[in-house]
């Protein structure tokens, strides 16, 4: 029999009185011991799991003693001058023997440029704008280097290997570098040299298709 009615009031006297609920902290029971719970779980089932806490622990060790990849080479944050610096010819400057270069630095701290030198004891050379000349890394500066004659009749036939001699530092070193150019400087440093020195004297022609075509500065 169901039904919906007023809850009646209890008296613990009454011997027909309702029963007492069961205590609330019950349902609080203390859980089976682990060993207990393991023991009772079927043994096809706690052999799978041993497998695989096995198979987990290989694994791990695995891990562990594997060497670590080896880390990648970060570029030095202080590199040498020269090994940053570049120089690079743009054509000729207004004067004959006037020439454009690009001082580039790839990285690192700022470099100075602080001495430039013609690269034969014939020649001397200044710039524009004057040295000192710091170049950030990023921001290439342009420089113009103005080469002067000491003696006409002292040059060499010809040019080979024109170079540059630049001394530069950093907050590393202070080091004297040496950067050749092919291509059209070395075209364009006789051709000022000899407009300089002998400016009425014709260029030489080439006798032959195999002749070295490098003009000559002085011809006796």
């Amino acid at each position: 029999m169901t039904g919906i009615g007023p809850v009646e009031p209890y008296h613990p006297g009454e011997a027909d009185g309702p029963h007492q609920d069961a205590p609330a902290d019950v349902l609080k029971a203390n859980p089976p011991r682990l060993e207990a719970r393991w023991a009772a779980l079927p043994r096809s089932y706690r052999r799978t799991i041993q497998a695989l806490a096995v198979i987990a622990t290989a694994t791990g060790a695995l891990f562990a003693l594997r060497p670590a990849p080896p880390d990648r080479a970060a570029p030095n944050p202080y590199p040498w001058p020269a090994g940053v610096t570049t120089l690079r010819y743009e054509g000729r400057g207004i004067t004959p023997t006037s020439f454009r270069f690009e001082v580039d630095v790839a990285r690192g701290t700022p470099v100075t440029v602080r001495q430039v030198d013609a690269g034969l004891p014939e020649l001397s050379a200044t710039t524009t704008p004057r040295l000192p000349l710091t170049v950030k890394a990023g921001n290439p500066r342009l420089i113009t280097v103005h080469i002067s004659v000491y003696d006409c009749a002292a040059l060499p036939p010809a040019i080979d290997l024109p170079h540059l001699d630049l001394l530069i530092s950093n907050e590393t070193a202070q080091q004297q570098q040496s950067f050749l150019f092919g291509g059209t400087y070395p075209h364009d440093l006789e051709t000022g040299l000899r407009a300089l020195c002998f400016p009425n004297r014709p260029p030489p022609t080439p006798t032959s298709p195999g002749q070295n075509t490098r003009d000559r500065l002085t011809r006796r």
